[in-house]
């Protein structure tokens, strides 16, 4: 482990060695052309000392989605100063705060970023593949990963304990497509629901998948042994074909448009097929009567009895209507088949419904994720399920859902639900859960995040003609945000002592490197009275320090989410991820994260 204040002669000599290795590279650069757009590094790093930290107002006064708050905004939220560099770079030597500021700086080239992929490629053809990741292990590797294996992450995860932050791991690499595919049984959980991961799996087959399932339960494992108190996060496309579960998707989101054209007046009866899923009113319920009318409208039936008995079954409080809630606890995913083949007219619902191989398919995802998770309530791991594309995330509702209320139930959630917030009505989504769980007594638990598929979710919206599910302004998204993580906050507060789930705080991860959105939390947190042990914090692993640590270091929850596994197979997931996440990297809160490491080398290289 590095030493907390290194020497003054060690400092010298990792600085000088830094900037020698530097000069080296810039010579290499300079060589290719395609590497053009690095060369202005050179006259970044003999420039660095002599550069002042930026204004406050050029630090924040850039909109973005990761915007930071304004001056005149009164003091930090329970007097957390965020811009302290000691405390935030306390846990780094000198050369790994040089060479965060130098990714940070490099990141900073828009060309680089877009173009990092080939040049990744061109290394590997020109220096070959080990000498290319013995230089990215140094560089990139081991400033955002822990480790290869579960192993190599224990020394990490014990160091981070010892400044009181926890890990949220990520197996970062996909499984090798080898062994015979496990058997699942034909069963399935009486279950309907109604979204920062690693890898994005391509679908190889059922042993794929199983293999999957293995590495998603040894990070559980890993967790178990590196971070007890942290979490493991998974990925369900990678538990089955991600087709499959866009077939899911269709069909949960053709049973939320049949409840819709059952509660509505034929004549006045609008078209909702373009219409985002999540913003789709769903406040209504719908009585005896109108069900009956419109339910004969669409299906054919035997006897109008049994309608009538369809109705008194989803009316569990019976109460002569029923709501959306109850309308999703009791139509049953493997059931739209009996329902489809019903139909008057071949219509969407009939062409939604999953085929017998399909089933099948569905049956061994639920195998799976009943097996990943029944792992982690046995070992108390708690689990964030991440959220993913549009066209797959009502099946992960569902799958989610499901998981929740069997292994939510016990003295603290384990599985948490992740919800994108810049998605059209995912506020409104939330409170529904919210609904769930106390209607049905299990915690609930959640990762709050802005969303990581904007841009590719508008142009597929645009190109099939149908409204974007994105917010249309990032004020849109804030405010959907902010009010997202202030009901989760609110829900059940001052309930610290209650033994059941239906009673209990909700849990919330906030997942942001927005400071304003931090202390706009802390200080809700402070007025409704609500125990921190509830709300955690999380930040990439080699990113914002000066939030995570000084959150540590002040009594709340913070945590690192970091991504480990087989170096030839992480250096990709961290190439996409940094394209993926190239608005952040030019963010105020990037360039503040920036000087305040360039501030914390001049302190120590210059404190004589």
């Amino acid at each position: 482990q590095p030493n907390r204040v290194p020497p003054r002669r060690a400092v010298a000599a990792n600085m000088a060695g830094s900037l020698k290795l530097l000069r080296v590279s810039q010579q290499l650069v300079s060589q290719r052309s395609a590497c053009a757009g690095l060369r202005h590094q050179g006259r970044l790093a003999a420039n660095f000392f002599a550069l002042p930290p930026p204004s406050t107002q050029a630090l924040f006064g850039v909109r973005s989605f990761s915007s930071q708050p304004k001056a005149d905004e009164g003091p930090p939220a329970g007097g957390l100063d965020f811009t302290d560099s000691k405390i935030a770079f306390d846990s780094k030597s000198t050369f790994e705060l040089f060479r965060g500021w130098l990714i940070l700086q490099t990141c900073a080239v828009g060309w680089i970023v877009r173009h990092c992929d080939s040049l990744y490629n061109i290394s590997i053809k020109i220096l070959g593949s080990y000498l290319t990741h013995e230089i990215l292990r140094h560089a990139l590797f081991n400033h955002f990963c822990a480790g290869e294996t579960a192993k190599e992450i224990i020394p990490k995860m014990e160091y981070l304990r010892t400044f009181g932050v926890g890990g949220i791991l990520d197996y970062a690499a996909e499984a090798k497509d080898d062994g015979e595919p496990i058997k699942a049984p034909l069963a399935e959980e009486a279950t309907v629901g109604a979204p920062l991961s690693a890898r994005n799996y391509d679908y190889s087959g059922e042993k794929i998948c199983d293999a999957n399932a293995l590495i998603f339960m040894d990070a559980i494992r890993a967790v178990k042994d590196a971070s007890p108190d942290g979490f493991a996060a998974i990925k369900l496309s990678g538990l089955c074909d991600p087709q499959l579960m866009e077939r899911m998707s269709s069909c949960l989101i053709q049973i939320t448009h049949l409840f819709w054209k059952i509660s509505q007046d034929p004549a006045t009866r609008k078209d909702i097929s373009k219409s985002p899923y999540y913003a789709i009113d769903r406040e209504f319920k719908v009585d005896r009567d109108t069900f009956k009318t419109n339910w004969l409208d669409f299906f054919k039936v035997e006897d109008d009895a049994d309608v009538q008995k369809m109705f008194d079954k989803i009316d569990t409080d019976k109460a002569g209507v029923i709501s959306y809630l109850q309308w999703t606890e009791n139509i049953r995913l493997s059931g739209i088949n009996d329902i489809a083949a019903s139909c008057k007219h071949k219509g969407p619902m009939y062409e939604a419904a999953l085929n017998d191989e399909e089933l099948q398919l569905y049956f061994n995802l639920i195998d799976r994720v009943h097996r990943i998770l029944g792992l982690a309530h046995e070992l108390g791991v708690r689990v964030m399920v991440d959220a993913e594309w549009i066209d797959i995330q009502p099946a992960i509702d569902h799958l989610v859902l499901t998981l929740q209320r069997k292994y939510n139930t016990g003295d603290q959630p384990i599985v948490f639900q992740t919800y994108q917030t810049y998605l059209k009505g995912m506020h409104q989504s939330v409170l529904r859960d919210l609904a769930r769980s106390q209607r049905q007594g299990w915690y609930f638990g959640a990762k709050v995040v802005r969303g990581a598929y904007m841009v590719s979710e508008r142009e597929k919206a645009k190109k099939r003609g149908v409204e974007s599910p994105i917010n249309d302004t990032y004020e849109d998204t804030e405010k959907n945000y902010h009010d997202t993580i202030e009901s989760i906050l609110g829900h059940n507060v001052g309930n610290t002592g209650s033994e059941t789930g239906k009673d209990s705080e909700a849990e919330v991860l906030v997942a942001s490197h927005n400071r304003g959105s931090i202390e706009l939390v802390i200080r809700r947190a402070e007025e409704l009275g609500k125990d921190k042990k509830g709300i955690y914090f999380g930040q990439l692993m080699g990113m914002a320090d000066n939030l995570t640590f000084k959150l540590s270091k002040n009594g709340y929850k913070a945590y690192k989410y970091v991504p480990y596994g087989p170096i030839n197979e992480v250096v990709p997931y961290l190439i996409r991820r940094t394209q993926e996440n190239s608005a952040i990297l030019g963010s105020p809160g990037v360039q503040e994260e920036r000087a305040m490491l360039r501030q914390e080398l001049r302190r120590r290289v210059f404190r004589f």
